[in-house]
């Protein structure tokens, strides 16, 4: 897809020199989609890759990846040798990012593969709230103190329903579990979400390795959030 072909002639110059003109056997338009393709792959495959020619032209940047693709295969293909002589430690357990929660990876995914860590952090963190104040019929809060209230132990009072993760049967586990919760997600929201959400637009993007602990985190939440009974001050 990416082979050069002539593909006509350019004006001659004022010295009356004619020069070539060059594209890809394949349209612009299917070469990025592939190009978008295999960068992902590179993302996957090794996790501190990075791909800095985000904004410079298609030709350069299918010049630079295979450059990329090339150096790379063969730690690939060879890569349970390199790990058999070269590891210190067994690996630990790993974890796919279409594994977190719906809530979470639905909304992100997109900004995700675009690059825009902050922008998927972002969305995630707001698809969580909409889902908590939609199953909580709450909007009169912010996201901070409306998951706070959510999983407060006090018994729910008219127009603040409670989420509820357990019984009281076994007072101080309720106690512990509620709480914890609580202070998690309000954590969540003024610690992570909110800093992203009010940086300008392509500062300080936050690391690939820590974003996705950000999302693992929210995935978490968006668990309890979806697992919980919803309690109610009876009429």
């Amino acid at each position: 897809m990416t082979e050069r072909v002539k593909a006509g002639e350019a004006p001659p110059t004022y010295t009356g020199e004619v020069r070539n003109v060059y594209s890809f056997v394949a349209p612009d338009r299917e070469v990025e989609k592939q190009l978008s393709l295999v960068r992902v792959s590179m993302e996957r495959v090794f996790n501190d890759w990075q791909w800095p020619y985000r904004h410079r032209s298609l030709v350069v940047q299918v010049k630079e990846m295979r450059k990329e693709v090339c150096a790379s295969i063969p730690l690939v293909e060879r890569s349970g040798e390199i790990e058999a002589n070269l590891s210190l430690d067994e690996s630990g357990p790993q974890m796919a990012a279409d594994d977190l929660h719906p809530w979470v990876w639905n909304a992100a995914r997109p900004h995700w593969e675009s690059g825009n860590h902050r922008a998927a952090i972002h969305a995630a963190a707001m698809n969580v709230n909409s889902r908590m104040r939609k199953k909580l019929d709450r909007y009169d809060v912010s996201e901070a103190k409306a998951v706070r209230e959510a999983f407060s132990v006090e018994d729910p009072q008219p127009g603040r329903p409670r989420l509820r993760l357990a019984s009281k049967t076994d007072p101080e586990h309720f106690k512990s579990l509620h709480g914890g919760a609580g202070n998690f997600g309000a954590g969540l929201f003024s610690a992570v979400r909110n800093p992203v959400a009010h940086l300008p637009d392509g500062e300080h993007d936050v690391p690939e390795r820590e974003a996705l602990e950000c999302l693992a985190a929210f995935s978490l939440l968006a668990r309890w959030i979806d697992r919980a009974e919803v309690e109610q001050k009876p009429e």
